[in-house]
């Protein structure tokens, strides 16, 4: 085989695990869009601020901020004309799989231009895509740092080819992904300038270093505290360092073992450093100018408390692998010809072990049932939603987290915050994990900030948010849609059948199921009768357990009647079942348990926490 059949191939063969990067990428997306399995609200935010922007308007509800007062991250604005023409949530996530799958061929053309063979760069730019980390940064919804992975490969390339103009622009396209790509940019700069001596070295890096820490200082000072107005405080993120910029520099040199305790939590307790570093063979350890290049992103993630970012499930990687792959490149450019065989077998061994590949679980719509309730909503409408539905939703106006209300308190911050007023739609998806998150403090019991001020529970932040206004309610399973109700016509009294009383202010009066079989075809219905007078003291949550045997299947209804204020009438509501592909069929005991959810997620010992428990039986159910 000659030499330019060699190139062929080996070419065709990065295009052809290109494509199938891209095409895999983006089916996995839209099935996980398609499910509600986004966990953020990333997506969502981007999508209605370029909706904003071709409607004239800037401010993005979500966040209470223009797009630029969330991260500097002016490359999205891009998208714009696109969104224009294709409106759909995707749009953002299928581009920024295109451009990730791009690495592979930029990648190519580096090993090429390092002198790697023709096989040797096939492998390298594989590994680029098959590598664990690159998987989940396509696959996490949508944000502009994950662009910065194939810019940065751009800006090498063009140096090595020498070619100052391509250079300028993709070193702008990398600086417009976020504001952090200033401080990655500012220690290229200043490594090329100690290492490199060509004679046109201030345009290569002296001007390019000056120009990011310039616009990183101007973004700092000026434009953020301008347009974000306090409400995403990421400095809170490094308040565990110290109580200012100036505490945590000193604390930095006089009491060095806090940091020092923060970077091994995140060292042992993450996977961002490792999960890199092993499919590459531990080679980048070998270049360390390129780790001093990466140092300002490593640091910025492994000092933050939040461990989303010591973890490659999310975008934060991005930027690090164009950077630890091309060391990996440098390092075996000497090496016998069989290491870039290693490399792409570790990053394949490492997807099956610890990638995307290891975690799939590809579904059938099994929540389509949810997807004709959520397009019926007006498009026009105001709406508070659980996080997986807002980037359904974002066409809009006015559109908000439901995590807000249940946290109080704004992102990232101690600022109480305000719930938006006039609202029209609400949905509430109570068996969506990320909404309801302990962990992440979205969803807590009564707590107290460090300033001294008490935040009501999460349950309390939403029955006082929503006892405001009249509601028609649907509610199917796990999903709850209120409507606001525009006359004022009040619930009548009904009489007292059962009197279950599970505190001082709530009484179960009635609590019926609609009959004895449950199928697809013959759904479930429940209904409940409460009576509230005075402050409740806990807003029940209720689950419907299905036991046979030593088998159980939970359905979680969420909060009973949060919405409902206590005027001494009576509240009913009904609750709609359908049957759940893991509830198998048989014959089954059923039972309603109420308990205090707040209290028992924020409980140390939530199995050994019987807090206000209170179970009914409902008779037998055969499942069809």
């Amino acid at each position: 085989m000659n030499l330019k059949s060699a190139i062929n191939l080996s070419r065709l063969f990065v295009l052809l695990v290109s494509g199938l990067f891209f095409v895999i990428c983006v089916a996995a997306s839209w099935n996980r869009w398609a499910n509600f399995e986004y966990r953020t609200f990333d997506l969502a935010f981007y999508i209605q601020a370029l909706w904003q922007l071709l409607h004239g308007r800037f401010l993005v509800s979500l966040l209470n901020v223009p797009m630029l007062g969330n991260h500097a991250d002016p490359i999205v604005f891009l998208a714009t004309p696109l969104y224009a023409i294709f409106p759909h949530p995707m749009l953002l996530p299928i581009l920024q799989i295109a451009a990730l799958a791009s690495m592979a061929p930029i990648g190519w053309r580096i090993g090429q231009r390092l002198g790697l063979s023709e096989v040797g760069s096939a492998l390298m730019a594989s590994s680029l895509l098959l590598t664990p980390a690159t998987g989940f940064v396509a696959l996490h919804e949508f944000h502009p740092e994950a662009l910065a992975a194939p810019f940065i490969l751009l800006m090498i390339e063009a140096r090595l080819r020498d070619s100052l103009r391509w250079h300028w622009i993709w070193f702008i396209a990398t600086l417009a992904c976020k504001e952090n790509m200033a401080l990655l940019l500012t220690a290229y700069c200043t490594m090329e300038t100690a290492t490199d001596r060509r004679h046109r070295m201030f345009y290569w890096n002296i001007l390019p270093g000056i120009a990011a820490l310039g616009w990183f200082l101007i973004f700092i000072k000026i434009l953020a505290p301008f347009l974000n107005a306090g409400n995403v405080e990421f400095a809170s993120l490094y308040h565990h360092l110290g109580n200012s910029q100036g505490d945590i520099i000193e604390k930095g040199f006089t009491a060095p073992h806090i940091a020092l305790d923060a970077l091994r939590n995140s060292l042992t307790g993450g996977n961002l450093v490792w999960a890199i570093l092993l499919p590459f063979l531990g080679l980048p350890l070998l270049r360390p100018r390129w780790l001093i290049v990466a140092a300002p992103i490593l640091f910025q993630h492994l000092l933050s408390w939040r461990s989303s970012e010591w973890s490659i499930h999310f975008h934060y990687a991005a930027p690090l692998i164009p950077l630890f792959w091309i060391a990996s490149i440098e390092a075996i450019r000497k090496c016998p010809s069989w290491f870039p065989w290693l490399i792409m077998t570790a990053s394949l061994v490492g997807q099956c072990l610890i990638g995307p590949v290891h975690e799939a679980s590809w579904q059938e719509p099994l929540n389509n049932w949810k997807q004709p309730l959520i397009q019926s909503i007006a498009p026009d409408s105001s709406i508070v939603a659980s996080m997986p539905y807002l980037a359904h939703l974002a066409n809009r106006e006015r559109l908000y987290s439901l995590h807000h209300i249940l946290k109080g308190l704004k992102t990232l911050s101690g600022a109480e915050y305000q719930p938006p007023e006039e609202i029209e739609t609400v949905v509430i998806d109570y068996g969506n994990r990320w909404t309801f998150d302990p962990v992440a403090g979205y969803y807590h019991p009564k707590m107290r900030t460090t300033d001294g001020r008490i935040i009501p529970s999460s349950d309390r932040l939403l029955h006082e948010f929503l006892r405001k206004e009249r509601w028609d309610v649907d509610s199917i399973n796990e999903l709850t849609i209120y409507h606001h109700h525009h006359d004022s016509v009040k619930t009548q009294p009904i009489s007292k059948e059962m009197g279950l009383e599970l505190d001082a202010h709530t009484q179960l009066l009635n609590l019926e199921k609609s009959g004895i079989y449950f199928s697809n075809e013959t759904p479930l219905t429940i209904r409940l009768v409460w009576l509230f007078h005075g402050e409740r003291d806990w807003i029940p949550w209720m689950l419907l357990q299905f036991k046979s045997g030593d088998k159980t299947f939970n359905l979680t209804k969420g909060l009973c009647a949060p919405e409902a204020t206590d005027d001494g009438l009576c509240h009913e509501e009904i609750w709609h079942v359908i049957r759940s592909p893991q509830l198998g069929p048989g014959n089954y005991t059923l039972e309603a348990v109420f308990f205090n959810n707040s209290q028992i997620a924020g409980s140390p010992y939530p199995a050994q926490n019987d807090s206000m428990i209170r179970t009914f039986p409902l008779g037998t159910i055969t499942v069809k």
